[in-house]
């Protein structure tokens, strides 16, 4: 009989265990807020984006792999190009994208993979050959003067059709070689959208201008009412929340519309834009239904981005076109955290990060604050992640991977939840005040000198634990402004800190993080006339537990997290 049951037993571990990664990745969406689940289980991003070209030479990519797993990256966010997978029409070369499986399964790592087919930063520069030397079928994005880019257009279903084509092919290669789900989710397209036209002026997209405003977005937009995007819910409002006619006559003359110049056009162009890609995303999920997603380079008011590209005041063009992809992610290169993530976030948009500057604090407060799926920076794999002015972030990212994945299972059981929150601080953005359960609390820069708790009386329902901010200063935050990265490599300002914050019980939080002093109270009305340290321990999640080192007390009794490492503390609070 025992015999009998360790067979099955036996069998019943092994059928499981096959059932598990027999499931493709997806998103879990039942929930408060979305979870990438990986093999049955929820997982967090911790990547890192390659450089453009690493994926195109097998020496280089044999290379990454190891350096990536010691960076306590789990992800690497890798390429398929369209150029190199079907040079010649119809015959496919799958030879990298096998290497890049091959390699990153090695070293247990999984894959985000970006499809660079029909748009990488806008242009189409990694279409084959063989559609960049026949403009007269694959049609152009057209200027004004008849001019064309080397872009194609999102109006023609030849180019549509043969980009789907190769997507297909690649998503069938999956199906039949990655029995283990190294790839996770997709990327479809990058950046699509144009710097020096707000609308392609082609022949089928001047028709497609001059026709009446397709059924699905005014499906969307009627559903939606109320909850559209601040500059679309007003430009309808104004034309009287029309449901019938052109582009304009819906939603207004497309001219300088406040902060938004030609917003109409670009709403029109995001909507086709989002047609043609969520078109190839449904034909490969028809094969291979793995999530997919595609990103946008960031709207600045000075008039520099790609018109039309997903940015959140066309964000609801983009979810009108079409459901396949699952979300829309912003390319990160600001610090200016809180306005973009919210935007992002709008309407019920899913938040991940596929691309950012060095910014451990980015990954820390899109998973504490946004439940973001993840955060990868690019250039991962570059000499500029080791110079002198990066490796300082770049030893903090790794530090920062490493705790959180520590701790992976106990963030996403908090994923929606009052006890998961994060703090962000940045040179405009001093301090930030949050309340979780019976505390509120004050985040202020650990580089300053200050206390994190007054252990005085307080009175009944006035008083308040007292705080010290450390010495003002006579730097305006226009100045401090000035200090924002450049591009993914651009210099970063030192006062950048952030923390996540679980709170494990009624006076107990973890806190995990760097560069940030946190300051308790107990909300107003709340009775007591003591407040203090039970204790304040430093230590790391082993198998989902925290672990001490440490034991702070003294003069080192403080709720603080060094701005030069990422550290994980456990704070236990009394009162009386």
């Amino acid at each position: 009989m025992k015999t009998t049951s360790k067979i099955v037993l036996t069998f019943a571990l092994v059928w499981s265990t096959t059932l598990l990664f027999a499931q493709l990745p997806y998103l879990e969406k039942s929930g408060k807020v979305p979870k990438l689940m990986v093999d049955g289980k929820p997982f967090i991003i911790l990547g890192g984006e390659l450089h453009n070209s690493t994926g195109s030479d097998k020496a280089a990519l044999q290379k990454v792999w190891k350096e990536m797993k010691d960076l306590h990256l789990n992800t690497v966010l890798a390429y398929a190009y369209w150029e190199l997978l079907e040079p010649v029409e119809g015959k496919y070369n799958f030879e990298l994208v096998d290497a890049a499986i091959e390699g990153a399964k090695k070293e247990n790592l999984k894959i985000v993979l970006v499809w660079f087919g029909s748009w990488k930063s806008t242009a189409s520069t990694y279409v084959p050959e063989w559609v960049k030397t026949n403009p007269q079928r694959f049609q152009r994005y057209t200027l004004e003067n008849g001019k064309t880019l080397e872009i194609l257009s999102p109006f023609s279903e030849e180019n549509r059709n043969a980009d789907a084509k190769a997507y297909s092919a690649l998503m069938q290669h999956l199906k039949e070689v990655d029995k283990q789900h190294t790839v996770i989710m997709t990327q479809v397209e990058n950046e699509p959208g144009c710097f020096e036209n707000y609308r392609d002026l082609s022949p089928r997209a001047l028709k497609a201008w001059q026709s009446a405003i397709p059924d699905d977005m005014i499906n969307y937009l009627k559903t939606n009412k109320g909850k559209l995007f601040p500059a679309l819910e007003k430009a309808w409002a104004d034309n009287g929340y029309k449901t019938k006619g052109t582009w304009e006559e819906v939603l207004g003359k497309s001219t300088d519309q406040g902060d938004y110049k030609f917003y109409t056009e670009e709403l029109f162009m995001a909507y086709h834009y989002s047609k043609y890609i969520n078109y190839i995303a449904a034909e490969g999920r028809k094969i291979y239904d793995l999530p997919a997603f595609c990103n946008g380079w960031l709207y600045n008011k000075r008039g520099f981005y790609p018109h039309g590209t997903i940015n959140p005041h066309v964000l609801d063009a983009y979810r009108a076109g079409g459901k396949a992809l699952d979300f829309y992610s912003p390319n990160v290169y600001t610090i200016e955290y809180d306005e973009l993530f919210d935007a992002y976030t709008f309407g019920g948009n899913t938040l991940f990060i596929p691309e950012s500057s060095l910014m451990p604090a980015g990954a820390l407060y899109s998973i504490g604050a946004y439940n973001s799926l993840g955060f990868a920076p690019f250039g991962i794999d570059g000499e500029q992640m080791k110079s002198k002015a990066n490796s300082n972030n770049l030893n903090l990212l790794k530090s920062t991977y490493k705790a959180i994945s520590q701790m992976a299972g106990t963030l996403t059981q908090n994923y929606g939840s009052e006890k998961l929150k994060a703090v962000y601080l940045n040179p405009v953005k001093e301090s930030q005040e949050l309340k979780m359960g019976d505390y509120k609390l004050v985040a202020t820069s650990s580089r300053k000198p200050g206390f994190s708790i007054d252990f005085g009386k307080s009175l009944e329902n006035e008083g308040k634990a007292k705080m010290s901010f450390g010495p003002p200063t006579s730097e305006t935050k226009e100045d401090k402004a000035k200090a924002m990265p450049a591009g993914p490599f651009g210099a970063l300002p030192e006062e950048i800190g952030s923390a996540i914050l679980i709170q494990n019980a009624t006076d107990e939080f973890y806190v995990v993080g760097y560069g940030v002093k946190l300051h308790f109270e107990l909300k107003e009305g709340i009775k007591f006339e003591h407040l203090g340290f039970l204790s304040i321990e430093e230590g790391e999640f082993e198998n989902e537990k925290f672990v001490a080192t440490k034991r702070w007390n003294g003069d080192e009794q403080k709720a603080s997290l060094p701005g030069d490492k990422i550290t994980t503390l456990k704070i236990r609070l009394y009162r009386f």
